[in-house]
Formats: C-alpha cells, structure tokens, sequence
C-alpha cells in the first residue's frame, strides 16, 4: 500500500479558527470602543478643571494687594475677549480656545461665577 502525503488544513480545522477568532473580535471591539468613549468624558473633566484653575489663579491677589487680572467681586465678567481672556490662555498655556475641543465640542468658559461646561 503507498503512503500518501497529506499537506494542508482541513474545512473543520480551518472553520475552527475562524470561529476563535470572531469570539476574540466580540469581546475585544465593544471595549475597544467604550474605552474610546470614556477618554472623551474624562479629557472633559480635566479640560473644565484645569479652566477653573486658570480662573482662580486670574483672581488671586498680587504682590501689591490687588488682584491678578480681574476684581474678585466682579461676577459678570465674561472670558470670552479681552485681557481677561488673554491672561486666562496664557494661564492655560494655550493659544486658542480650539485646543480645549474634545470630539467636535468646544468648551464654554463663561464667567467667573459660572462653571466651564461643554
């Protein structure tokens, strides 16, 4: 009787494999993507805490007596324009508000009695 020289996988070793590797996509894609979701929220909440620092160092009293940027009473002041916004960027370290984008939102840092929301 001759021998026969068998090379190759066959359908059920092959189907096997596949089958592993779809188990491994199934539960590797959904953390994939929930990771991705909770990087945006937690970049969110470092990008408002570091504007409300900005915010407090903006009001701390200087060397003379007076306040950094702004008078510490004044609540409707708005950081969008001016020396306030300028003295708030360079707080931050930033050129320009886009740089605190996260996922197409902008952030909105409003007043110094208001929290900085997206």
């Amino acid at each position: 009787m001759k021998k026969m020289n068998k090379k190759g996988f066959t359908l059920v070793e092959i189907m096997i494999v596949v089958a592993i590797i779809g188990l491994l996509a199934a539960i590797g894609i959904p953390s994939i993507l929930n990771a991705y979701s909770t990087s945006q929220v937690n970049a969110k909440a470092r990008n408002v805490a570091e504007v409300e620092k900005a915010k407090g160092v903006l009001t701390l009293p200087t060397t003379s007596g007076l306040p950094g940027a702004m008078a510490l009473t004044d609540t409707t002041l708005t950081l969008e324009s001016g020396a306030a916004y300028t003295n708030l960027m360079s707080a931050l370290r930033i050129t320009a508000k886009s740089e605190l984008a996260v996922g197409g939102t902008a952030i909105t840092i409003g007043t110094l009695s208001t929290k900085a929301s997206y």
